[in-house]
């Protein structure tokens, strides 16, 4: 439920992302990336303690998933501080999740406890 919470969350922000767009909110682009960064951030969060509650292991390369992943979003807020567009931004944010998802079908295979029962 948390999950699919945080999904409709990133939508909502998204949403207040095209008023900022159009001019029509009252916040700076930092609030419109922090907006959309969030609940990002929470979804992967919230997807990595998924994999930890039904595996029951939790290695470095998910660590490393994980950390990397919350670093890409903090990135993205970042670049939104120091002047870079909002668009800029949210295309920064959207690596955000395609590290896990590149790095586990890349590598992650191999990192997986056999399962088989």
């Amino acid at each position: 439920m948390l999950i699919v919470t945080s999904i409709v969350a990133t939508g909502a922000g998204l949403h207040v992302a095209a008023f900022f767009i159009e001019h029509n909110a009252r916040i700076t682009v930092v609030g419109a990336v922090l907006v959309v960064a969030a609940p990002v951030a929470g979804f992967l969060g919230l997807l990595h303690a998924l994999y930890y509650y039904l595996v029951r292991r939790f290695r470095a390369f998910d660590a490393y998933l994980l950390i990397s992943s919350a670093g890409v979003a903090g990135i993205a807020v970042i670049a939104a501080s120091v002047g870079i567009s909002l668009a800029n931004c949210l295309v920064i944010l959207m690596l955000a999740p395609a590290i896990s998802i590149v790095a586990c079908e890349a590598l992650g295979y191999r990192h997986q406890p056999d399962l088989a029962v």
